[in-house]
């Protein structure tokens, strides 16, 4: 079997599986394979697979079909060729047939048409079972994410927004990342602060332990415990206990706990540990958290025997230092994320009602100048907003006022604009033009497309199915939209209403000549090709 891959345009690295018979393709969603693009036609092109071969057909698309790099109508195809439709470029190589469980996304009656420039054909459940055509998982990182975003994560929303209001999903949407982002970004502070907290509060443990034997030591070489008074350490603020004890973990100092034995509580425990520790020769201090609030620190005290001449281990200090008060309380954080709620949630108000208001400005514009259209005040609506992905929209408008300023109905009053035969109006040109073997095409005021010849078919590729869509939406390349822009310009501009300019297609220069056509203020324009010796 084969397929076919996309080795170039939106997508690349996408694949489709192709059946026996014949596999339809074009940006309608009954074909086979769907190519959303302005440049691909309904139906583009067929493909008739057989046992013994692949064969293609030009389903008459206005932008042409292209095998190779040379325009064709029919022609046999071998693995390996590239073919070209609109800004697509896909090869035929050999595969195996891709099959899938019925039960995913694509055979699923939420699954919405995607945004993605490519997406595999919406089929009836019988024809997707007789055929098992899917669109394959790209190859590439890029292609991965955006097939995952499309396939797996949009059809939920698509559903979403067929139940619910726009409005609502913009307004649940943001609150979800206002909550997401105050959350996001207040927990690593207030986690950081507490474990300064506790970092502060165990340098202070360990440094109060330190003095202790420091101050204490000589006390307990000379067996004078009843001189050491730990009544400073206790008024220390946070200090939770401070005291020496012996091996035998019977309390020195405090004097009122002398001769007592140390018991009950985590300071009590942990001080087992640190006696066994000590007693086994080491002789550096450590601290211990023994809850999320309290840190006790163990230093060993040790004194010189005078029988053996070497130091010993007599005592050790203990310090504990309750930190709780330090910490932010419960309802204090409350009230820090309700401060960082309510700044963070005037903010995400303040973006909503400005995103909802660039959404529907420029549908309240384009209402307002379709009304004024109607009655007959403006020629064509305008189009000011710079938003890409709705310049076909406001030019298919256009496109569909003009149509119905020629035929005179439409429910306005259109009668009080000069309607224009353009046809009429370029035929003397186009009848020098084809004597001439000359391409030929010409546009109306709203830059649409009225007329062109077999000539500018052959040399552009662009097909006479185009006449009627503005030359933006047909033309297979941006340079032919800026040289019909720049020539419409300088017509427009000019007292001879003409205007000269060289352009290239496949490689073959031509010498290009605009020449304007109309009555003042609705000048439309022809463009005539001649090649260049």
């Amino acid at each position: 079997m084969h397929r076919l891959v996309i080795v170039s345009g939106p997508n690349r690295g996408s694949s489709f599986s192709l059946i026996e018979g014949e596999n339809s393709i074009g940006r309608q969603m009954d074909n086979h394979i769907v190519l959303s693009s302005t440049k691909v036609s309904k139906r583009h092109c067929a493909l008739l697979v057989t046992p013994k071969e692949v064969f293609l057909r030009d389903e008459g698309s206005t932008n042409g079909t292209f095998v190779n790099g040379t325009m064709i109508r029919k022609l046999p195809l071998k693995p390996g060729d590239k073919i070209g439709i609109g800004e697509f470029v896909l090869e035929l190589v050999s595969s195996v047939l891709a099959r899938v469980d019925h039960q995913n996304d694509f055979s699923s009656p939420q699954t919405y048409q995607m945004s993605a420039a490519l997406q595999p054909a919406a089929m009836s459940e019988p024809a997707r079972q007789s055929t098992d055509l899917v669109m394959e998982v790209p190859q590439d990182l890029p292609g991965k994410v955006k097939y995952g975003f499309e396939a797996k994560l949009m059809p939920f929303f698509y559903g979403l927004i067929l139940k619910n209001q726009y409005s609502s999903i913009v307004a649940i949407l943001i609150g979800a990342l206002t909550f997401a982002a105050v959350i996001g970004s207040l927990m690593p502070v207030v986690d950081l602060a507490e474990k300064s907290i506790q970092a502060e509060a165990l340098i202070r443990s360990r440094v109060l332990a330190k003095e202790m034997v420091d101050r204490f030591s000589p006390a307990i070489a000379n067996r004078a415990e009843s001189q050491i008074d730990l009544s400073l350490l206790d008024r220390e603020d946070s200090v939770k206990m401070a005291m020496i004890v012996d091996p035998n973990q019977q309390i020195i100092a405090p004097q009122s706990r002398i001769g007592q034995i140390l018991g009950g509580g985590g300071e009590a425990i942990e001080a087992t540990k640190a006696l066994k520790y000590f007693k086994e020769g080491h002789e550096k201090g450590f601290a211990r958290f023994i809850n999320s609030s309290t840190v006790v620190s163990f230093e060993p005290i040790k004194v010189v025997d005078p029988r053996l001449l070497k130091h010993h281990f007599a005592a050790m200090a203990l310090v504990s230092i309750d930190f709780s008060n330090n910490m932010l309380e419960s309802g204090s954080l409350g009230v820090v994320y309700g401060i960082a709620f309510t700044i963070a949630g005037i903010v995400a108000a303040l973006i909503y009602f400005i995103l909802m208001r660039l959404t529907l400005k420029p549908f309240e514009v384009l209402n307002d100048d379709l009304d004024q259209v109607l009655r007959g005040e403006l020629p064509k609506v305008t189009h000011e907003f710079k938003i890409e992905e709705l310049d076909n929209l406001w030019n298919n408008i256009n496109s569909a006022i003009q149509r119905i300023s020629k035929s005179g109905s439409g429910g306005g009053d259109f009668g009080s604009e000069t309607v224009v035969n353009w046809e009429q109006e370029f035929a003397p040109m186009r009848a020098l033009c084809e004597a001439a073997q000359l391409g030929f095409i010409a546009i109306d005021a709203s830059m649409v497309v009225v007329s062109m010849n077999a000539q500018f078919e052959e040399v552009s590729g662009i097909r006479a199915e185009g006449v009627g869509q503005a030359i933006q939406q047909i033309a297979r390349d941006q340079s032919m939209v800026s040289l019909t822009k720049d020539l419409f310009e300088r017509v427009q501009g000019s007292m001879s209403r003409s205007a000269v300019d060289d352009f290239e297609f496949s490689g073959v220069a031509y010498q290009v000549i605009g020449a304007g056509a109309g009555p003042q203020g609705q000048t439309g324009m022809a463009m005539i090709f001649k090649r260049k010796d």
